[in-house]
Formats: C-alpha cells, sequence, structure tokens
C-alpha cells in the first residue's frame, strides 16, 4: 500500500494529509540534493584523481601571443617533448623555459611563421635531483606554465642513469698550506650533471681525524681542492673521502667515498668504496679512521727497528739471526 492510499484510508482530513505530504515531499528532494552532491563529490573526486595520472603525461597550454603547447612527459623514459604551433596569421614569438627540480636546462626564444609547428624533444634524466624523491619539471612561456611532478628514489652513491658527483682524482703530496709546508691529498671533484649540489668532503687517514672542505663543481665542471693532512711525511699515507650534502651522519646525504694510498712524492692508488655515515670530528663519538695493513708494521719493518735506505726497511744482522732464530724454533716445534 503506498503512502497516499494509507492516508485516505486513514481517519485524517484532508488538510493534514496534504500537509504531511509537503513535508515528505520536501524531504525527498533534499535527500536526492544531498545524495546527488555526495555522488557528485566522490565522482570529482575520482575524475581528479584520474586526470591527475593522464594529465601527468601530456598538458597545453597557449601563450600570450596565441602560440599553441602541447607537452608530453614520458614517464618510463624520463624525455619531455614539446610541440609549438602557431594558429595565427602572423609570425609571432615562441619562447619556453625548462627547469627541472628547480635547474633550468632550456631556455630558447625564436619565432613561428603562420601555420608553422615546431617538436622538440628535451631528455631530463641528467637534471634529477639525486637527493629528492619528489621532483618537478617546469615548462613556462608568455603568460603561461605548466608542470609536471612524480616521484623517484635514486640511490646518490651508485646510479647508473642518473649522473652525480663523483671524486676523480686522489693523489697525495706536499703542499702549503697558510705559508707552512704540509702533506696534502689533492682532490678533484667531477660533476657531470645538470644540478649543482652543495657538496662537502670530509677526508680521514691515519693521522688526520676529519679535515673538512666544501668543494661544489658547478654543472659540467670539475673543481680542485687541496686537503690539508697532518701524517708524517715520509710515512705511507692512507685514509678515505667522503662527499656529501646535508649531514655527515645521514646517509641519505652521501655521493660518493674513495679509498686511497700514497707517499709523498710518490705514487697514488684509489679505490671506491660504499658509502658509510660516519660522526664528524666535532661529536663526542668521532670517528677515526684505522687501517690494519699500514698500522701494524710488516715482518721485515719491526725488524728494521726503523732502519731504511731510500724507504726500504733494512733489516741489521743481529735483530736478523734473532729473528731467523726465531723462525727456526717455530719451524722445528712444528715438526
Amino acid at each position: 500500500m503506498s503512502l497516499s492510499s494509507f492516508l485516505k484510508e486513514s481517519n485524517l482530513n484532508t488538510e493534514v494529509s496534504r500537509k504531511i505530504m509537503r513535508l515528505i515531499g520536501r524531504f525527498t528532494i533534499v535527500l536526492l540534493v544531498a545524495t546527488g552532491l555526495i555522488t557528485s563529490s566522490v565522482a570529482i573526486g575520482v575524475e581528479d584523481t584520474k586526470g591527475s595520472l593522464e594529465l601527468s603525461t601530456e598538458k597545453e597550454m597557449v601563450s600570450e601571443f596565441g602560440i599553441q603547447y602541447k607537452l608530453y612527459f614520458n614517464n618510463d623514459g624520463h624525455n619531455l617533448t614539446i610541440e609549438a604551433t602557431n594558429p595565427t596569421s602572423s609570425r609571432q614569438y615562441s619562447g619556453v623555459s625548462v627547469t627541472v627540480d628547480g635547474a633550468t636546462i632550456r631556455n630558447t626564444n625564436h619565432q613561428l611563421g603562420s601555420g608553422e609547428t615546431s617538436n622538440t624533444t628535451i631528455k631530463i634524466q641528467s637534471a634529477l635531483n639525486a637527493l629528492e624523491t619528489s621532483h618537478e619539471i617546469r615548462v613556462s612561456t608568455y603568460g603561461a606554465a605548466r608542470s609536471f611532478t612524480f616521484t623517484r628514489e635514486i640511490d646518490a652513491t651508485n646510479s647508473t642513469t642518473v649522473p652525480t658527483p663523483y671524486i676523480a682524482d686522489t693523489s697525495v703530496s706536499s703542499g702549503s698550506i697558510d705559508g707552512e709546508k704540509s702533506v696534502v691529498v689533492n682532490i678533484t671533484v667531477t660533476n657531470p650533471s645538470d644540478q649543482r649540489y652543495p657538496t662537502k668532503l670530509m677526508v680521514h687517514t691515519s693521522g688526520t681525524d676529519g679535515s673538512l672542505y666544501l668543494p661544489t663543481a658547478d654543472p659540467g665542471e670539475s673543481t680542485n681542492v687541496t686537503v690539508e693532512l697532518l701524517d708524517d711525511p715520509d710515512s705511507v699515507v692512507v685514509g678515505e673521502a667522503r662527499l656529501y650534502a646535508y649531514d655527515l651522519n645521514d646517509s641519505s646525504g652521501g655521493i660518493d667515498q674513495v679509498g686511497f694510498e700514497g707517499r709523498v712524492n710518490g705514487t697514488t692508488s684509489t679505490w671506491n668504496e660504499s658509502y658509510t655515515a660516519i660522526e664528524g670530528p666535532w661529536s663526542e663519538d668521532a670517528y677515526r679512521y684505522e687501517n690494519s695493513s699500514v698500522d701494524r708494521p710488516g715482518f721485515f719493518e719491526r725488524a728494521s727497528d726503523g732502519n731504511e735506505v731510500g724507504g726500504v726497511p733494512v733489516v741489521v744482522p743481529g735483530v736478523a739471526f734473532a729473528a731467523l732464530l726465531g723462525l727456526a724454533f717455530l719451524v722445528r716445534r712444528a715438526r
């Protein structure tokens, strides 16, 4: 039975029935409107989400001169394609500026004839900031701009696709620091990327508990820094150099780390190391570099008791005889 039939069969008078029906009608309208708003808001939310995903690969904009731009971003290959068309009846300026994570990688300004179209594809890999997870590509022209945003985690210490600064060369030598002679290590930092990283360099050796410098290399350039050491100029200098941003004890700011070994006026060998965060010399639990192969003297160095000829340990006869006697004793006991 419907509600109207129920009211007719009831003893309620006609006026009361009409009032009840009007109230029910109003409630139904409010309910329908509210339901529609809720449904609409949910639908808008879904469309916005889908739209952001779709527009993250294609966007359009029009400059104040009437140039129409279509922007295509390939998230897999990290390529940006810019298509510019002049639909007007006269020649117009067509200029764009492209920035990636704040670094400007393209800034052009030219003209397009009536009905003319130009296409440009830009690789943005070398401009990504390897220390960030959220990335932004911004394309701007006269009176208009569009942005693409995406997330990507990059291992700054071991990336094969996104270039980052690195320690290119290390050599131990003698130098002059503030007018005084000192053992130094000359380090070259190279930046092959389009980003300008505010890098720091910390060097530890067996005789130096941390030496800090700020060698920032411009994009596509290299910079050299002479690091003062406290090591004995006649000793083998062994240590490690860390290139990083942020804090020394924050592994997320690590960029490169190498080990090195060399002598003043001699050759220096280097090797790559996995980056490890450490405490700086200013902290209570400061890191100290230790290299067992260098800190512990070898057999002939111990037997020479510090006697050297041309840097080579020389064993004196008495010590040599005692050493050989001890060796013979060990051999006889082994039998």
